[in-house]
């Protein structure tokens, strides 16, 4: 007997559509075909719906000031899970080397009782703890993220590069910035009281990252992703070597569709650039150029994001926003649904080498998206459960959350409300 059949439904994945129904027992896809054989404890009839697996969002930081730790892996992951991310890779902590294993071990064991969406977590690699990473991933960490901005002691060298990128066995995330050309900038721009953010971290620095990296990984060989694309100059260098070299590339919804001629007061991480830049991420996303979106959520209220440019904090919340906005873009005709799947689920899960994620297949877990291609609707705050209480996309006209998100099996959210908050998410493993 099937806990659940879901009948009827247009099963999207990168490959195309199929009409199917989906049979789930014990959490884990049981059957997908013409007609689900058997009984079954509760079907839905999803003529005329869409299915997709649900989102893994690659790049969110769940902590912010004044919460508590515990209510952050509640509050935040509520918000991800009735907006379609049924899976979220925490980013890591700006916190001593030190202490880095034990926070790792404590997120888990926060996340094992809070969390509503299945998770992982990243760990950071500086000059400091190299010989402390074999230790972070068998505490958990599904790979690592190399800043390559750090001007300080733990900024790593290029020897120190060259044999992380050989011996690393897990997955490898670089955000690539040249930081003697921030320190430039930093230093220019030191006695403005507002100066933008595109001038503090010019894009120039993102460019002269990326050539650095491609020299890394033609003298190594090894797969990297790079996180946080933003800038024409970055997809220039990259798409000549679209194949040849085993690089993959990711981007945010912010910098789809936000740049800094008209939100130049937010503060993000990589800054929002010009115009030309986003029309050109648009462009490499719809030559296949880019391999996955993924949010780079903070939780932060309006009023932290407040004060001058040196003391305001940096980030944008994002994780009820994915799907709305990539949801718009389909609407408009800007990229089609089997393309976002590719984007929000499939992309980033192969490039985490996620077990059992991302994909709609016999044996896979059942986190599951229904939805329609309905009507667009403006976004107005009272439509967000996150800690944040805002969104830059306010005011706009953006598609509404999944009709019905389901987590290991279980529906969680309806339309945007959570329906079982007893729901918990699992922690993710990798194939490596």
């Amino acid at each position: 007997m099937y806990d659940l059949v879901i009948e009827d439904a247009t099963v999207v994945s990168g490959q195309g559509r199929v009409v199917a129904d989906i049979g789930i027992r014990k959490g884990r896809i049981a059957f997908i075909g013409a007609r689900a054989p058997g009984r079954a404890k509760v079907r839905i009839s999803a003529i005329g719906k869409f299915i997709m697996p649900g989102i893994v969002d690659m790049a969110v930081r769940l902590g912010a000031p004044g919460l508590a730790a515990a209510e952050s892996w509640e509050t935040e992951t509520r918000a991800a899970v009735s907006s379609g991310v049924t899976t979220l890779i925490e980013l890591p902590d700006s916190i001593p080397l030190s202490r880095s294993a034990k926070s790792i071990s404590t997120k888990r064991k926060l996340a094992r009782v809070h969390s509503r969406a299945n998770f992982g977590f990243w760990a950071q690699a500086t000059s400091k703890n190299l010989d402390m990473l074999q230790t972070l991933r068998e505490k958990g960490a599904l790979g690592i993220l190399i800043d390559l901005s750090a001007a300080d002691a733990g900024a790593l060298t290029r020897p120190q590069l060259v044999e992380l990128l050989s011996s690393y066995p897990g997955v490898i995330s670089i955000m690539a910035e040249d930081p003697a050309l921030l320190a430039e900038a930093s230093l220019t721009f030191k006695d403005e009281t507002d100066p933008l953010d595109n001038q503090i971290r010019p894009p120039k620095a993102a460019e002269r990252g990326v050539e650095y990296v491609l020299d890394l990984v033609k003298e190594t060989g090894r797969a990297i992703h790079l996180m946080g694309l933003s800038t024409a100059a970055e997809l220039h260098l990259l798409d000549p070597l679209r194949g040849d070299l085993p690089i993959s590339v990711g981007t945010s919804p912010n910098h789809l569709f936000l740049n800094c001629e008209r939100r130049g007061d937010l503060k993000h991480r990589p800054p929002l650039r010009e115009e030309l830049d986003r029309r050109s991420l648009w462009t490499a996303l719809k030559r296949q150029r880019i391999d996955a979106v993924a949010s780079h959520h903070t939780g932060y209220t309006q009023a932290e994001l407040t004060g001058n440019y040196w003391e305001r904090n940096v980030g944008l919340p994002g994780l009820e926003t994915s799907f709305p906005l990539m949801m718009a873009a389909v609407h408009h005709g800007r990229a089609g649904l089997e393309r976002m799947v590719e984007l929000l689920s499939e992309g980033p899960a192969n490039i985490m080498k996620l077990k059992k994620k991302g994909a709609i297949k016999l044996g896979y877990d059942a986190d599951l998206l229904l939805f329609t291609e309905g009507q667009l609707e403006v976004l107005e705050n009272e439509h967000l459960l996150g800690r944040a209480g805002w969104s830059p996309f306010v005011d706009r006209e953006l598609a509404g959350k999944p009709e019905l998100v389901l987590v290991g099996g279980e529906i969680v959210a309806k339309r945007g409300k959570i329906m079982n908050d007893n729901v918990r998410g699992k922690e993710v493993t990798t194939l490596q």
